[in-house]
Parts: structure tokens; C-alpha cells; sequence
């Protein structure tokens, strides 16, 4: 739908617009109101999807916005929201890459009494390719912690990892950290993750090993934000749950590294093909 704001009601936090002689309301979800309200005056045009839910207020019935697709001031012009836009900057920051490194990391888990707990990565999985090309290089192993000398119960018994076996074929962080920074030095890859966890994992890991940062925060592509802002999702995607909507393959999270960092690369290759 793509009309001029007739008036707004900041009390009840809806918009009104005229459709075929009509005067329609339309009301936010927290997350839009909080996003997007402040821009919604008279005279505005707004271009936006409604979802099938209704609330009553008073006595009215009003249509709950699913999500916007444009909100424009018309005077003066000025274009305060586009997702059109947004999709087109998406694909060329995708496309002035060469080099991605597909990344994800298990981490500790607290105790069932938690007391001043942060996590460290223990296991480390990633994969450096070109978009939609064979992959360069790949490795995955298990990181020894440096703050907690055992594995909690929650963390064996959710990554299934037996701790003897664990403490047998697991590798100093060092070891990873050297890899990283050849790879970095020699590819300058963007680091492609699903979600924030990964990224402030790594973060953290700089700090608890003494070592300088080999990245940045724009250095990462958070792969589930582009797919949250692209189809205009409400709630957050899982990966195995993209990966089965993309390929109608459905796969068994077994919460392995190399294994996220896969999937990682795959589902982005098939982003790549629905933005094209």
C-alpha cells in the first residue's frame, strides 16, 4: 500500500490514510513504533505491507503494519526509510568482496551458580572461499580455555563433548590466532558469521589471551541481520532453518563448529543467487 499520512494519533500510537474515500488507521509493533514513528506526520508518504491482524481501540478497528517499504517527506523532499535501497547497498557491499571467511566458534557455558562467568571459545570451525566457488582453505578443532580449567555440565552435556577426549585433541588458542592473522594478512576476507555471538566471542578471546585484535566490527557480515533486514523479518532466523528453506534439505544441528561454519557458507551462497 503506498499513501500520504492523513494524520497521526500519538496517544494511541496509529496513523491514519484516506483509501477510496475512507479514513483507515493503522497501528506499529513495538519494534516498528520505537523504529520508525518520529518519521510519521501528515503529508508523509509511506509505502508498507499490512499483516491479517486487527486490534480494536475504542471504536475503531485498526490494520497492524507487517513492515515498511518506503517512508518519504515529500516537503521538503527527504527519503527516511528505503528498503529497496537498503537491498541494493546490501548487494554491492556483498559484491566488492573477493575473499569471505565463514566463521563460527562454541563457547563455554556457566555453571547452574554462574559468578562473574564470560565465555571462551573452545572449539573453532571456518572456511575461507569466494563467493559461490570452491573452498581455498578449512580447518575446525578444539581451543583449550585460559580462565576455566574444566568444562561445566551444561557445556559438555549441550556441545556432547566428552571431556577427556577433549582435553586430549585440544589445540592452544595461539595456534588459531597465528592462522587467522596469515589468513587476514594474505586474503583480507570479511568475516561472515550468523548472529552477534561469534564476533564478541572473538572479541573477548583478544582480551582473555593477551593478544592485539587481527579484526575489526567492520570486518564481520552478520549473515542473520542481512536476512532480518532483507525479507523484513520480525524474529530472529536459526541457520538450519534457512539453509532448509533455501535448499528443502532439512539437517540435524549437532552444534559443531566446522560443521556452522558449512552450513555458514552455503547459506550465503544462496543469498547471493535470491538477491541476483
Amino acid at each position: 500500500m503506498r499513501k500520504i499520512i492523513h494524520n497521526i494519533d500519538i496517544d494511541l500510537k496509529v496513523f491514519y490514510i484516506i483509501h477510496e474515500g475512507q479514513r483507515l488507521g493503522f497501528y506499529l509493533s513495538n519494534k516498528l513504533y520505537k523504529t520508525f514513528f518520529d518519521y510519521l506526520k501528515p503529508g508523509v508518504l509511506v509505502d508498507f505491507e499490512i499483516t491479517d491482524k486487527q486490534k480494536k481501540m475504542g471504536h475503531l478497528h485498526f490494520y497492524q503494519v507487517a513492515f515498511f517499504n518506503q517512508i518519504i517527506s515529500l516537503n521538503p523532499h527527504q527519503v527516511h526509510y528505503d528498503l529497496f535501497l537498503l537491498r541494493d547497498e546490501m548487494k554491492k557491499v556483498l559484491k566488492s568482496h573477493k575473499y569471505f571467511l565463514f566463521i563460527d566458534f562454541e563457547m563455554t557455558m556457566p555453571g547452574y551458580q554462574p559468578i562473574n562467568f564470560r565465555p571462551e571459545i573452545i572449539q573453532v570451525g571456518y572456511v575461507l572461499a569466494k563467493a559461490k566457488q570452491d573452498m581455498i582453505q578449512k580447518n575446525g578443532y578444539y581451543v583449550f580455555p585460559e580462565e576455566m580449567k574444566t568444562l561445566s555440565r551444561r557445556t559438555k552435556k549441550f556441545l556432547n563433548l566428552d571431556e577427556e577426549i577433549f582435553m586430549q585433541q585440544a589445540k592452544p588458542f595461539s595456534i588459531f590466532y597465528e592462522e587467522l592473522k596469515d589468513i587476514m594478512k594474505t586474503y583480507k576476507p570479511m568475516l561472515v558469521v550468523w548472529g552477534k555471538n561469534d564476533r564478541s566471542a572473538l572479541h573477548d578471546a583478544y582480551q582473555i589471551h593477551q593478544v592485539p585484535p587481527l579484526t575489526k566490527d567492520d570486518d564481520f557480515i552478520d549473515l542473520l541481520k542481512l536476512h532480518k533486514d532483507y525479507y523484513n523479518l520480525k524474529d530472529d532466523l536459526g541457520l538450519f532453518k534457512a539453509y532448509k528453506t533455501y535448499y528443502d534439505v532439512p539437517l540435524d544441528q549437532a552444534h559443531d563448529a566446522m560443521d556452522d561454519a558449512l552450513i555458514t557458507k552455503y547459506v550465503f551462497d544462496a543469498f547471493l543467487d535470491y538477491m541476483a
